[in-house]
């Protein structure tokens, strides 16, 4: 067994900061490039940019089905598209590939509740602690809510 002896123990000539490197690091990044803001004029055009960002969404589920974050996402989409029970679909489907996500179940209950639909947020908390009654933060949410509407 050879041992890695270092021989030259004499300091660099050019000494480096940690400040350079991280000023050289950040100069060297690549620019983050964004999407292209697309300008919808009309009911129609609108409805096919939907379709199209569906069926995007679609394809990244059936690529990846057990990937939580693609669900979350297109639930999101709907959300901000105004399209609740749109939303909820997504939701459920997501539940069905994977019941045991606590992160899914509270995914779906802030949903319910950032859209004041205090009753479904209270069903999907109740669903959520009956089939996964260990998790804490299930329950911390369930009586925050409980807390806010009286």
């Amino acid at each position: 067994m050879s041992k890695n002896i270092v021989k030259n123990r004499a300091p660099a000539p050019i000494q480096i900061s940690a400040e350079q490197i991280l000023r050289e690091a950040a100069d060297r990044q690549e620019q983050h490039i964004l999407d292209p803001v697309i300008k919808i004029h009309d009911a129609e055009e609108y409805q096919a940019h939907l379709q199209s960002r569906r069926k995007h969404f679609e394809d990244n589920i059936r690529y990846r089905r057990e990937h939580m974050g693609n669900w979350v996402k297109y639930a999101r989409f709907e959300e901000d598209s105004k399209e609740f029970e749109r939303s909820r679909s997504v939701f459920e489907r997501a539940l069905e590939v994977d019941h045991r996500s606590a992160e899914l179940w509270l995914r779906y209950a802030e949903f319910e509740m950032r859209n004041e639909f205090v009753n479904r947020a209270r069903n999907v908390l109740d669903r959520a602690v009956q089939i996964l009654p260990r998790v804490d933060f299930l329950w911390y949410k369930y009586v925050f809510m409980e807390e806010m509407v009286g």
